[in-house]
């Protein structure tokens, strides 16, 4: 039975996929790392929320726990995932997607 993400297991999640990460990615993921924090998403009508893990300007990393991987979105103007993703991304892939 699926349950939503806890910050506790994000954290575990980001502390053992940045071993994964090359040294760039890491020092990348120091500068934008933010405080875990829980934004709106809309899924098919239905909204929700998602944990954003790191941030440049208006373009989020965030943590997807129905999809269970890291996605990238700009923020709407409200503050919600502007256009969700469905790339399941390990971190080192976000990462390497994520242009800031």
């Amino acid at each position: 039975m699926w349950e939503p993400a806890s910050t506790a297991s994000i954290e575990a999640l980001i502390a053992e996929q940045l071993t994964e990460c090359s040294p760039q990615q890491r020092e990348l993921f120091a500068r934008l790392r933010v405080p875990l924090r829980a934004v709106p998403i809309d899924r098919n009508g239905h909204v929700e929320s998602v944990f954003v893990v790191a941030q440049s300007g208006h373009c989020v990393m965030y943590y997807e726990d129905v999809e269970e991987g890291f996605s990238l979105s700009s923020l709407s103007p409200s503050g919600s995932i502007a256009s969700p993703g469905f790339e399941q991304w390990r971190l080192s892939h976000a990462l390497a997607n994520f242009a800031p």
